[in-house]
């Protein structure tokens, strides 16, 4: 009777195709999934850059709107030209733009592992909120007061439609609206009728703002908001320093007819988001959301023999924040992270050094002294973005020779380097240009 089987040298042979059968499949599953999240972090850093390029092309566009891009060059009667804090603590001219080359290159680039990288940093004077410029019904006998037309469609749409202004400074609730403005609960009460102060108003004159106020005759002055002064027949008064000279050859009358717009100044920077020093002592406290520390110096990240943990430090991001135009301080609860991952944040300016002439010489320039002494020259402003990828690849070297600017090195006590993407964007400034000072 013959006995049916498989012999030993058939089954070495089915297990030898089967294991390869096996091997084959896992390899392309293997190779599958790396490709597929290769693309997924690509496609998230170009998400990443055309969200934060959105937020540049938008602020940067508007810059000068309502103000002026030198107002220092303006007719006025004032004997002190209008001027914003620089860096350093000097003080410059009130403008559509100030630029610090590489301010935050040591906060991108500890190890200066990389060549060819920037951390330019950017400001820009324009108005934020509102669409409009208001009218002056008048100013008090004193001039440090302003009292806003309400008879017209552009105060009502700042002060009365849409989301209400809370939260106020008043009350234990966490508040933005802080200063010695005041909008306190007693406005906030009114935002249910137009004669309410809606959000986009309350932020718009928030202290630290900048009023431009113009008028009929072609003067400009530049005022601080300091505060509300009172709440009289439902009239939004103002109360500005220095105050304006009523009266005069220079300002007749009590400044009816004037048109009146506040002025935010807009910064942006590379920062550590841990960094208390740079965003703020609660700007990452998400302690009460999870159950461990999310700093990357928190131990239970420390991985040891295992490269970086998994914010892959230093992570580096860019911020845009609102600054008090008196100070240089950033206002409260107002930074924002517009890109994470940032490998490279260049900024370069096209300027017109004829500026105030009926021709017009272009040069490309990343001189900021030229910028912050003379805003009123730049005619568009050229932004080079780079996102890296999060995580290292150990099988991509980093060589200071030849991958400059397409990989970036994380950490040079481990292998590989980051992958990068570029985003690279020229934004003209009409509302500088058209002005031509």
């Amino acid at each position: 009777m013959k006995k049916s089987g498989f012999t030993l040298i058939e089954l070495m042979v089915a297990m030898v195709v089967g294991l390869t059968a096996i091997t084959s499949v896992y390899s392309l599953g293997s190779a599958m999934s790396k490709q597929f999240y290769q693309e997924q972090r690509t496609a998230s850093a170009q998400g990443t850059s055309r969200v934060a390029i959105m937020e540049l092309r938008r602020d940067i566009s508007r810059a000068g709107l309502f103000g002026s891009p030198n107002g220092s060059r303006e007719p006025t009667c004032d004997s002190t030209p209008p001027s914003l804090p620089l860096l350093g603590g000097s003080s410059g001219p009130m403008g559509a733009f100030q630029y610090y080359a590489d301010e935050d290159q040591a906060v991108l680039d500890p190890q200066s592992a990389n060549t060819g990288v920037f951390a330019d940093r950017l400001r820009i004077l324009t108005s934020l909120y509102l669409s409009d410029q208001l009218l002056v019904h008048s100013a008090g006998n004193s001039g440090s007061t302003i009292v806003l037309q309400s008879g017209n469609q552009a105060y009502r749409r700042t002060f009365s439609w849409g989301q209400t202004a809370g939260p106020f400074t008043s009350g234990s609730a966490p508040t933005y609206l802080t200063g010695d403005l005041d909008w306190d609960s007693a406005w906030g009460g009114q935002t249910a009728s137009w004669n309410g102060i809606g959000q986009k108003g309350a932020r718009a004159f928030q202290t630290g703002s900048v009023l431009h106020i113009e008028t009929p005759e072609g003067r400009h002055f530049f005022r601080s908001v300091f505060g509300k002064d009172g709440n009289t027949e439902d009239e939004v008064r103002l109360q500005i320093s220095p105050p304006l000279p009523l009266g005069t050859g220079c300002l007749p009358g009590a400044a009816e007819g004037a048109t009146i717009a506040p002025l935010q100044w807009v910064e942006y920077a590379v920062v550590d988001p841990f960094d208390a020093n740079q965003v703020g002592a609660d700007f990452m406290d998400f302690s009460g959301m999870f159950y461990t520390d999310l700093s990357p110096s928190s131990p239970t990240f420390n991985i040891p023999d295992a490269g970086a943990g998994p914010f892959e430090a230093p992570n580096r991001v860019l911020v845009r924040r609102v600054l008090d135009s008196t100070t240089g301080n950033v206002m409260p609860s107002s930074t924002q992270v517009v890109a994470e991952f940032v490998s490279n944040f260049r900024v370069s300016f096209l300027i017109d050094t004829t500026s105030g002439t009926t021709t017009s010489t272009l040069t490309a320039t990343s001189d900021e002294t030229t910028i912050n002494s003379s805003p009123e020259q730049v005619r568009s402003v050229i932004i080079d973005l780079g996102i890296r990828s999060p995580m290292e690849d150990p099988a991509i070297p980093y060589s200071t020779n030849t991958d400059a600017g397409t990989r970036f090195e994380v950490d040079d006590t481990q292998m590989g380097s980051a992958r990068v993407r570029h985003m690279h964007i020229e934004v003209p400034v009409m509302n500088v240009a058209r002005r031509n000072l």
